[in-house]
Formats: C-alpha cells, sequence, structure tokens
C-alpha cells in the first residue's frame, strides 16, 4: 500500500507547485504566521501525505532573509506570537540553513512578542536543537509545533501515507518539556477513505492521545483540499467530498470541558491560498451552506477568541442551538454520520483506485 500511494504522490507532485516569492505572512487573531521559501519538505519529495502539497521552492540567500525579517517586523505590531514555519520543516537544515534560522532569532529577541513557535517534524527535534533555542531566545516562551495527524496505525499507513512512531513521539514531548518549553500537536479532520464517523472519531482519539501524552496544545486541521493532491483527485472523481462545518463542530463537542482550552483550530476558511499569478484559488477548506456559511466564521472567531473552558462550552450549546435552526447541510451531515465501511472494504477500495490511476 505504501509503495502505491507514494507513486501516486510522486507523480502528482512531479515539478508542480514551484513557489518562488519569499514568504507568506499572514495573521488571526493576534498569532503572525511567517512561513518561508524552502526547497519543500523532505517526506513530500519521497512521496508522503495524501492530504498536503505546501510546493517546493529555494533556500533564501542571506540577503533574502534579510527582506523577509523586515516584513515580519512591520508585520509583528499587536502581535503575541509569532509562529515560524518552511514548506516543509523550519528546523530541518535542508530547508532553513541554521545562519538564517540564527538571523530569525536575532530578529526575533528585538520584537516584544512573548510566544515564538517554531513548525517542524517531529523527527528534527533533537536535544542539541532544544539547547540551541534555549540559548538563542532566553526571554521567549518557546513552542515547538508537530504534526501528529492521527494516532491511529490503520489511517496514518492507508489513508494519509505518512507513518509517526508514537514512541519517539511521546520521548520528543518529554525532551522540549525537559527544555522548558512546550508543544503543539497538530491533528487533521477528514482523512480520505474513512466515513464521515470514522473521521470525526479519529480526530477525537487522536486530541484524546496526545493529550494523554503531554501534549500542552492541540490545532485541529480540518481538511483543506489542494490542488497536486490525491484528495484532489478523488474530489474530482467524486470519491471525496468536501468536509462540512459540521464535522468540525461535532469534533469541539466531544471534547471534554476540563481541555477545550487546549484546542485551537487553523485552516477552517478564513485563510485562502492562491496560484502564484493570484488568480486562481489553490485550497478548498470545510463548507456551509448559504444560510449558515458566515455563522460558521462568526463562531470560529469567537470560539478562539475565549480561552476559559467553562466559556467555549457555553459557546459551543450556544451556536448548536442557532446554527441548528438556520441550516440546511445540518440533515446532511447526519445521515453522511451513520455510514459505515469495513477496514477490509477500505483497503481493497484504495488499491483499486491507485492501480486504476497509475
Amino acid at each position: 500500500m505504501k509503495e502505491l500511494l507514494s507513486k501516486y504522490n510522486q507523480y502528482k507532485r512531479n515539478g508542480k507547485k514551484l513557489i518562488t516569492s519569499n514568504d507568506i505572512i499572514r495573521s488571526r487573531g493576534t498569532l503572525l504566521h511567517v512561513c518561508l521559501n524552502s526547497s519543500g519538505c523532505r517526506f513530500r519529495k519521497n512521496g508522503s501525505c495524501t492530504m498536503c502539497d505546501y510546493g517546493e521552492g529555494s533556500k533564501l540567500s542571506e540577503k533574502e532573509m534579510g527582506k523577509v525579517l523586515q516584513h515580519m517586523s512591520k508585520a509583528s505590531d499587536g502581535m503575541n506570537s509569532i509562529l515560524i514555519g518552511a514548506l516543509g520543516s523550519v528546523l530541518d537544515p535542508e530547508e532553513v540553513p541554521l545562519k538564517c534560522l540564527t538571523m530569525i532569532c536575532e530578529t526575533l529577541n528585538q520584537l516584544p512578542i512573548e510566544t515564538i513557535i517554531f513548525e517542524t517534524h517531529y523527527t528534527f527535534i533533537t536535544n542539541e536543537i532544544c539547547q540551541w533555542l534555549f540559548s538563542m531566545l532566553p526571554e521567549k516562551d518557546i513552542v515547538i509545533e508537530v504534526g501528529v495527524e492521527s494516532a491511529d496505525e490503520f489511517v496514518q499507513k492507508n489513508c494519509l501515507n505518512k507513518e509517526i512512531n508514537l514512541y519517539i513521539l511521546e520521548s520528543k514531548i518529554k525532551l522540549v518539556h525537559n527544555w522548558g518549553m512546550s508543544l503543539t500537536a497538530n491533528v487533521f479532520l477528514g482523512a480520505p477513505f474513512l466515513t464521515v464517523s470514522e473521521q470525526v472519531k479519529d480526530t477525537n482519539n487522536t486530541i484524546q492521545w496526545a493529550v494523554s501524552h503531554g501534549v500542552d496544545s492541540i490545532v485541529i486541521f480540518p481538511v483543506n483540499i489542494r490542488k497536486h493532491t490525491m484528495l484532489y483527485d478523488l474530489y474530482i472523481e467524486k470519491k471525496f467530498e468536501r468536509l462540512s462545518h459540521w464535522a468540525v463542530f461535532e469534533v469541539l463537542k466531544s471534547i471534554p470541558r476540563w481541555y477545550l482550552n487546549k484546542v485551537y483550530l487553523a485552516w477552517y476558511g478564513d485563510w485562502v491560498d492562491y496560484d502564484e499569478k493570484y488568480n486562481q484559488q489553490d485550497n478548498l477548506p470545510p463548507y456551509g451552506c448559504s444560510i449558515c456559511e458566515n455563522k460558521w466564521m462568526e463562531f470560529y472567531q469567537m470560539f478562539l477568541m475565549k480561552s476559559d473552558n467553562l466559556e467555549r462550552k457555553q459557546l459551543l450549546q450556544k451556536y448548536e442551538t442557532i446554527l441548528s435552526s438556520k441550516c440546511d447541510c445540518k440533515k446532511i451531515f447526519e445521515e453522511n454520520m451513520i455510514q459505515s465501511k469495513k477496514d477490509g472494504e477500505k483497503i481493497e477500495k484504495i488499491q483499486n483506485w491507485l492501480k486504476e490511476y497509475l
């Protein structure tokens, strides 16, 4: 299965989505997100991940990095946290050379920003890099953000083509904590080849695993259908449907109140990527009907603004009433939640589809 999935992903990505801009900088509330151009995720090149593709570019020179840092400094006014990422992993020296990472840290020390987040693959977390970050940013709250996606082995291997060794990941969590830093886990919602109820259950189970193993916070990533990915082809062939906002809501409702304040959201529809010519949308986020779409954006913003467990729970109860009374798509979501498939049927379906298109 891995060979088939990897081969398909490599075929879809070969020479596609070349990134030329030095950075993408955007904000959500008081969070500033800085995405650096890089040679691209090394796991992308191996055919990993059926669902994401942020493209490939080139390493930034020190001169180009200087310009990026000027943009970041100007955009940081009013922010209290900055997320530094790349097209893959910001702590991968093949993507972001140590000299450029040093320039980033030196600039961050000059800004009155409390929290600095570095987004990376968990395998790049080492004792050496933790020590280096700790020494470079002594006055900052440092957070390492990693993709967990799913704690289920079947989903990892057969749906996402992404292998996460949970035992090693657990040791990385402890290592980060030993250096007085925090770890955030990105959790995926909407894995292909699963039913809607299985997608919701998988996300909830992964959140529970993360919390029980000491993760400090969780970011739910609802599936965005991106071009040059397997998901996009499945969507075009009507073998995969866009995620409903109700699926995101169902996950949030299922989270115990005592750790609702550890949960955040990304790519729920507030950020839209375009191609290099800015004339064609590159991602399809969760959808709602014409009646409820605007209310969902209002709900997400309110949810992220609140940090108290009880306030978030009350907000969920309030908006369930508001949205249920003004929505045409909830019935479709509820019907989809009753579907079920056996694992064997799913594997056969995946294999047949891949063989057909390869």
